[in-house]
């Protein structure tokens, strides 16, 4: 059987009726006859040996090679060169590259040829890997393919390239007869772009200590065995990122186990693998990944959003009953209209903010780091000064309706409307916490539109109808009034508009690209693009984030039945190994 650390895998197997149809496997068949290591059973049944696997390997093994007319011809030192060449020229091209070989016996083996497979990249994988590095999720590869396969399938798929990196192969002339694979130190392996792919001999040889420090910045991980995938997870980890890493194998087990998001392969997954994984991707499509890392996103700045309105609203009716108990005066609200606003006012209007798509901005802000709070400095001076707006205007108008020192149904119908009007202003700006009112999308949360205009209905309802006057104390406003109370609360946008485009280093809690990230990002994040961590944490798939993911999971084939499965992972967000 096939072998991850002998790179190969071998059949025995006699021909059906006694002949075979081959005349190059007649021949040597026939050739058993003569080897001194020929054995009665082979001479009896015409048994062969049929070999594929890793070109380097297989080649390497084989003593003959077979001629136009089907016969063994020696293979020498320039014929196998010849043959290497030509498999990194088909592997550069993104092809999976086997050799094949047949034989009497395991020692005297001919080279039949290469064989290349095109495992072409899904639809829409390119662009979704594309979306996670402009988020700041660092997508890494890790494959038992060969480096040239693995360097051309990273650039094709866009995980490695653009972003600043640059990766230059032209001087390489692997055409040319004085090139020889077998003879290059894979630990001086510079020229062939080391600082963006190791192989599993290099990760052999460095220490473990070592390990953190010497992946930073590498994208591809080639000829890769499984316990090297558990190794670049605790790697990763020890860096400070936290590792969601794909797999299907039974082999990848371990490392899904080991990730602090195991993602296992809904289809194509072994049932070992989805039982060590957090997540199973049901369609097994990478872009499902990102999705999730989109709507994880979104869902903890939603949160966000949701306890800024809330805060600010409980914040301004506590003041509010506060300041007029401290300076001697009737309370501006009774008992009804508080609990109108606590729980017809605010509830819908809050729950709303939590559907609120996600915006582009935070897909393409820097991740926070996973021991990011949410209830951020920035979130609090956004509260309190919305609250601190709501209350002044709300008391304004109430001083202004207590000319009498009595209070009076016109007088706390007006503070009641005026508070509601600015709770409502304040639940649209609190909608994003980088955009003005200006620059969102009115009809684009819907559930929101349909849960202020139900609490305007309401609220009219309140002022409006009789029975409902008298269990609330209000009466009927005029339109001037309201009109008045409109414009007066509509300085909520006004005030959030001046903090988001002016003071947005204060009260802004999204990290922009190119910008300088809140406090408690460390150097590194300023140093290296990349080297982020990513939004994806297990509860909401928000948080910093490294994927690790098996090649075959990263270019899966359009083909329903490709001819071969990699079992090798490969590493996604902030950074991750996906």
């Amino acid at each position: 059987p096939f072998s991850s650390d002998r790179k190969r895998m071998e059949v025995r197997a006699r021909p059906v009726g006694g002949a075979h149809s081959c005349a190059a496997f007649t021949l040597a068949a026939r050739r058993q006859l003569t080897s001194p290591r020929k054995t009665s059973v082979a001479v009896v049944d015409g048994s062969l040996y049929f070999v594929k696997g890793m070109p380097e390997t297989v080649i390497g093994e084989c003593v003959t090679y077979t001629a136009a007319d089907g016969s063994a011809t020696n293979l020498t030192e320039k014929g196998r060169t010849r043959a290497l060449s030509q498999s990194r020229r088909m592997a550069a091209s993104g092809l999976r590259v086997l050799a094949m070989a047949y034989g009497p016996t395991l020692d005297d083996l001919t080279f039949a040829g290469l064989v290349g497979m095109e495992d072409p990249p899904r639809e829409g994988v390119i662009e979704a890997v594309q979306q996670l590095r402009r988020g700041g999720v660092s997508v890494l590869m890790l494959t038992g393919d060969s480096k040239d396969t693995a360097l051309a399938i990273a650039r094709r798929c866009s995980i490695i390239g653009g972003n600043g990196e640059s990766f230059d192969d032209s001087t390489i002339d692997i055409s040319s007869d004085d090139f020889h694979p077998s003879s290059h130190n894979p630990m001086d392996d510079l020229e062939f772009g080391a600082g963006l792919a190791l192989s599993g001999e290099q990760l052999d040889a460095i220490r473990p200590e070592n390990l953190t420090d010497s992946i930073m910045g590498v994208r591809v991980f080639y000829r890769v065995a499984p316990r090297h995938k558990l190794a670049l997870v605790r790697a990763l980890q020890r860096h400070g990122d936290i590792v969601a890493m794909t797999g299907d194998g039974v082999n990848d087990a371990t490392a899904l186990k080991a990730a602090d998001i195991g993602i296992a392969m809904g289809r194509g997954g072994t049932d070992v693998a989805k039982e060590a994984a957090d997540v199973v991707l049901a369609d097994d499509n990478f872009t499902t990944i990102t999705k999730a890392v989109a709507e994880g996103k979104g869902i903890f700045f939603n949160i966000r959003n949701f306890l800024a309105f809330q805060l600010s609203t409980s914040f301004a009716a506590l003041s509010i009953e506060s300041v007029a108990t401290l300076f001697g005066l009737p309370s501006p609200l009774n008992a009804m209209q508080i609990l109108w606003i606590n729980i017809i006012m605010d509830g819908p209007p809050a729950q709303s903010l939590g559907v609120e798509p996600v915006d582009e901005r935070i897909l393409s802000a820097r991740p926070r780091k996973a021991s990011d709070p949410i209830l951020t400095r920035a979130l609090l001076f956004r509260a309190i000064t919305s609250a601190a707006l709501i209350m002044f205007l709300t008391l304004k108008v109430f001083s202004n309706e207590l000319d009498d020192g009595h209070v009076t149904r016109r007088d706390t119908t007006m503070t009641f409307m005026t508070f509601v009007n600015c709770d409502l202003f304040n639940a649209y700006a609190c909608r994003s916490s980088e955009r003005c009112f200006y620059e969102m999308n009115l009809f684009g949360n819907p559930t929101f539109l349909w849960a202020v205009g139900g609490s305007i209905i309401g609220q009219l309802a309140v002022i409006y109808f009789p029975p409902l006057q008298e269990v609330f104390q209000t009466e009927s406003l005029s339109f001037t009034d309201l009109l008045y109370i409109i414009l007066l609360s509509s300085t909520v946008l006004m005030l959030d508009t001046l903090r988001k485009k002016f003071f947005s280093s204060v009260f802004g809690d999204v990290v922009l690209p190119g910008t300088r990230s809140n406090k408690g990002y460390s150097a590194r994040h300023h140093k290296k693009k990349e080297d982020s961590e990513q939004d994806f944490s297990k509860s909401g798939l928000g948080g910093s984030t490294s994927f690790e993911f098996g090649n075959n999971n990263v270019t899966p084939s359009k083909n329903k039945n490709p001819t071969v499965r990699s079992r090798a992972a490969a590493p996604i967000s902030g950074p991750v190994c996906l």
